[in-house]
């Protein structure tokens, strides 16, 4: 008897559902870190908003509370510590400040959309966070928005500009060169390189934009054509961060990889380029450190990852709106 003061006897529907709820959480996080892309269904589960995952154990724990049924509150709380740190990716970077004495830079990555809510917006923000480097994606001309980076370099006239198609890599420091990359796919995405002197040290950035996962309108719209799309985009994706893999492994010491990744941090993709490089969010950022979409971030989608001789002081995503994505922005240490 759980309250014999009471008489109340335990509710073992309570305890039988949130045992299930419990696994059920351990369960879709298996499936989206093991399988993730490898299948349409799992890819469309790991893409997707998690915060629906919580509802369950959020009723499961006020019904717990009410009937001062402590074991179910103990399953229930575990199973929110796992939604929010398996599922949400929440970070609490305990321990994790460098004590590194090297040379500093502040790097950030954006994705600005073609500047939709104005080159002022975006160079004020450049001005207000003051990265040494910055690396922009889709900075082409877009059907009513005009060509950004000619409005960006007048507004900016100290900074160093290197840029090919819709990326765009910017530096106060010297940019010793530069390179492109082809990416597969059809829509000629590319991998812009550049090497900027940091000091007495180069670093190498590589500033990326993979394709779009999958299109929620398209998929119901028509759901057969949908499907084809998760299917081929994911045979993309792969091919794209094999590409990205290969160029950076040549050049691991002193790198930086940043960009729009489309990619939330589950699933193969995410697993692959996290055994060799580090997310420099989940090293010293606080909280969730969604991005997209900026009027009501949901998703973390856009990074920055590290090479080896690489260490992150801090990163943070601001709160600041200037596109439909936010920004990424980490303070590095050689």
């Amino acid at each position: 008897m759980e309250h014999p003061a009471t008489g109340r006897r335990p509710n073992w529907g309570l305890h039988l559902l949130s045992g299930l709820n419990l696994a059920g959480l351990v369960a879709v996080w298996g499936l989206e870190v093991l399988v993730g892309e490898r299948h349409w269904l799992t890819t469309l589960l790991a893409y997707a908003p998690q915060h629906p995952f919580v509802a369950p154990t959020l009723g499961l724990l006020v019904w717990a509370l009410v009937r001062r049924s402590w074991l179910p509150v103990a399953i229930n709380t575990s199973a929110s510590i796992l939604f929010a740190f398996a599922l949400m990716g929440a970070t609490l970077p305990l321990g994790a400040r460098s004590r590194a004495a090297g040379e500093r830079v502040r790097i950030m990555t954006l994705n600005i959309h073609h500047a939709s809510e104005g080159v002022d917006r975006v160079a004020a923000l450049v001005r207000e966070l003051q990265p040494e480097i910055a690396c922009f994606q889709e900075t082409n001309p877009h059907w009513v928005w005009h060509d950004p980076i000619p409005e960006l370099q007048r507004r900016l006239p100290e900074w160093h500009i290197v840029r090919h198609g819709e990326l765009a890599t910017l530096s106060r420091l010297p940019i010793l060169s530069h390179r492109v990359h082809p990416m597969p796919g059809k829509y000629r995405r590319e991998l812009l390189e550049s090497v900027v002197q940091v000091g007495e040290e180069q670093l190498t950035v590589l500033n990326v934009h993979f394709n779009t996962a999958a299109r929620p309108r398209a998929l119901l719209r028509n759901p057969r054509s949908g499907l084809t799309y998760l299917r081929n985009s994911a045979e993309v994706r792969s091919a794209q961060m094999e590409a990205l893999l290969k160029v950076a492994e040549r050049r691991p010491h002193h790198l930086v990889i940043a960009g729009d990744f489309n990619t939330p941090p589950r699933g193969v993709l995410y697993r692959r380029i996290t055994t060799r490089f580090s997310d420099a969010f989940r090293m010293t950022g606080l909280g969730f450190g969604h991005t997209f979409r900026a009027n009501m971030p949901l998703l973390r989608i856009d990074y920055l990852f590290l090479g080896e001789g690489l260490s992150s002081r801090r990163c943070f995503v601001p709160p600041e709106r200037v596109s439909d994505h936010r920004a990424v922005v980490a303070d590095l240490v050689f």
